[in-house]
């Protein structure tokens, strides 16, 4: 059996279901396919949930972009679609003095980014926001905030189907083949699927359907594991460490409903040690408690009075990243590589902030695809 499509979108994480929703609804035949049994098993549905600022990423980069569009698009988008989300405010913390000024290059990077809301504040002022951290300073971000990933996903896979887009699960690509105008995919069991535009958005194995057709990117694994703390639920503000080389630090992050998380840390691993649900099932992501001790003692830095005892394993996500160990910032790679075929390819953090932006970004690309 085969099927024609104006665009197909392979992976159906967050951003692949955003970007086939915003086809979809800009009047693209649209089909998504998906490798798991249903959207969302991979990194989408294991992650902090944060509406993130910008304030991180390099000015001009587009990962600065998206975010900051991203962030006013999310919450436009989740109040108008009863999407459970707060908008909280974070807390960026200096915990030496040597480390303020740091922090106000971070501001400035974020003025940069034309992030608004944000604030310096002393010690004391942290103080009497929260008065179990302990810092030098902080960073206030008013634009940042929470979201129940899985509300978000549900609304935009119904809107999908809803704007005439059909969605097939259990269909692993097994081969492209260019056309003289187009893609022929095959998937599954003996399906066929022909698209004058094809968007690869298959995440942590965007790797495998670019390399079909004979692209090169190397692309990590870099594993994050979480924590549960049992005490201070006063907490209802994200709190995070300045950021380090590779990653954001050991942060602390509200749990929607209820409870605190810390976590990710950052740890590359290799593909074939950490299968995904559609393989071994949700065991494979229980947090082991061997990095309580690694935990505590990052917590512990701006969180004086948690015990070490006060720390449970609770899950892990692991996320697609285009740089290796110890090789700094890398931007997402969004662009149309061979013509019509549009790839995705390292949508870490802040992939889930800017999953509309993105969406409306690949939405243009392929406007231009199709007047050409």
């Amino acid at each position: 059996m085969e099927y024609e499509f104006d665009v197909l979108v392979i992976g159906a994480g967050v951003a692949g279901l955003a970007a086939a929703r915003e086809l979809s609804k800009a009047g693209f035949s649209t089909g998504l396919i998906e490798k798991n049994s249903r959207y969302g098993l991979e990194t989408s549905s294991r992650n902090s949930e944060v509406i993130h600022s910008g304030i991180h990423y390099p000015a001009g980069s587009l990962k600065a972009k998206l975010c900051v569009e991203g962030n006013s698009m999310m919450y436009d988008f989740c109040g108008r679609s009863c999407i459970t989300h707060e908008k909280t405010g974070k807390l960026t913390l200096s915990t030496a003095r040597e480390e303020l000024q740091t922090l106000q290059e971070l501001f400035e990077n974020g003025q940069s980014n034309g992030v608004p809301e944000m604030k310096m504040l002393a010690a004391g002022e942290v103080k009497s926001i929260l008065p179990c951290i302990k810092c030098t300073g902080a960073l206030f971000t008013g634009t940042t905030g929470l979201v129940n990933s899985h509300n978000l996903m549900d609304y935009l896979y119904r809107d999908f189907l809803q704007a005439g887009g059909l969605a097939g699960f259990n269909e692993k690509v097994t081969g492209i083949e260019p056309l003289q105008v187009g893609y022929r995919i095959s998937a599954g069991e003996g399906k066929k699927y022909t698209a004058r535009i094809l968007v690869n958005c298959a995440g942590l194995f965007s790797d495998s359907i670019y390399g079909m057709l004979g692209i090169d990117h190397r692309l990590y694994w870099a594993k994050g594991d979480y924590f549960t703390i049992g005490q201070y639920h006063d907490i209802k503000i994200p709190v995070y460490p300045l950021p380090g080389k590779d990653f954001l630090g050991i942060h602390l992050t509200p749990v929607i409903g209820g409870g605190l998380r810390a976590g990710p840390d950052m740890e590359y691993v290799e593909k074939k040690d950490h299968p995904y649900p559609g393989e071994q099932g949700e065991s494979a992501f229980k947090t082991e408690g061997g990095k309580r001790k690694l935990f505590y003692e990052a917590v512990q830095r701006y969180l004086p009075e948690v015990k070490e005892a006060e720390l449970f394993p609770e899950m892990y996500g692991i996320r697609a990243k285009l740089q290796g160990p110890g090789e700094g910032f890398r931007d997402f790679l969004i662009k149309e590589e061979l013509p019509g075929f549009i790839n995705l390819a390292g949508i870490d953090s802040p992939g889930l902030t800017s999953c509309l932006s993105i969406a409306k970004y690949v939405k243009n690309i392929a406007d231009g695809i199709m007047n050409s």
